[in-house]
């Protein structure tokens, strides 16, 4: 990888994804955790509307996150990585508002709601907790508002570089990973096709952006990703320019 590109791609990653921030920083919460035994792979760790009982952190594995509506369609809704938070959605109504399941052996810690009642007593915990909180709900606010604009390949490559900055952040290879997830999940996760998402990594390896391998992925051309994850904002500027400059013209 040439220093340009790991110094282009250290910028989409402070510039478009953010900070991919957890607990890491956040030793002094371990105080209030307790360790979980080790989920195991299909096993649930919370059930849509299950009542609130403390938050989760990942220490390693990954999970799901699905939500079931009235008619029996069920959207996948988030992706846990190493180090994030579960269960922030459920602080207000005190339920938890989709059901969590490992997609892998999962390592965890909880934070009990009983100990979450204390954090105002403690002011230096109370402060981090609530400084994780806005950075997670800032993420996923992000993520949701992008993600239904976006093209098809704009949103399976931003879904490619943020694993790679996750796996960065976790001190593993930010170009070649596995995903534990199916490309089915992937598809649902992106609110597109099956067919789609396939023949959207197909296009991607025959292009050279990236190699698939069942679950195991190799980022080949981390630039050429980065461009198609930026595209989007070229087509909105594009589209400004033509309306702008036909306003214009009808004034004259």
């Amino acid at each position: 990888m040439k220093l340009a590109q790991q110094r282009k791609a250290v910028q989409f990653g402070q510039r478009s994804l953010g900070n991919i921030a957890g607990f890491t920083e956040t030793d002094a919460l371990r105080d209030v955790c307790r360790s979980l035994p080790a989920l195991r792979r299909k096993q649930a760790l919370v059930k849509q509307g299950e009542n609130f009982h403390g938050l989760y952190i990942v220490r390693c594995g990954m999970l799901k996150q699905s939500h079931r509506d009235r008619s029996g369609d069920e959207q996948i809704t988030h992706f846990f990585l190493p180090d994030d938070v579960i269960g922030l959605d459920a602080i207000e109504d005190r339920r938890y508002i989709g059901r969590v399941t490992a997609l892998e052996t999962v390592g965890l810690v909880q934070i009990p709601f009983a100990r979450l009642e204390e954090f105002p007593g403690a002011q230096e915990n109370h402060l981090q907790l609530l400084c994780c909180l806005s950075r997670a709900m800032q993420r996923e606010r992000t993520r949701m508002r992008h993600m239904m604009s976006q093209a098809s390949e704009v949103r399976l490559a931003r879904f490619f570089l943020t694993m790679s900055n996750s796996f960065q952040a976790q001190g593993f290879s930010p170009y070649q990973f596995r995903l534990p997830m199916t490309r089915c999940d992937i598809a649902n996760y992106l609110c597109m096709a099956f067919e789609t998402t396939s023949r959207l990594i197909s296009r991607f390896q025959q292009s050279g952006v990236l190699t698939a391998h069942g679950h195991e992925y190799c980022i080949e051309d981390y630039d050429a990703l980065i461009d198609i994850a930026e595209y989007v904002k070229y087509i909105i500027i594009n589209s400004w320019c033509f309306s702008y400059c036909l306003f214009s013209t009808e004034c004259v």
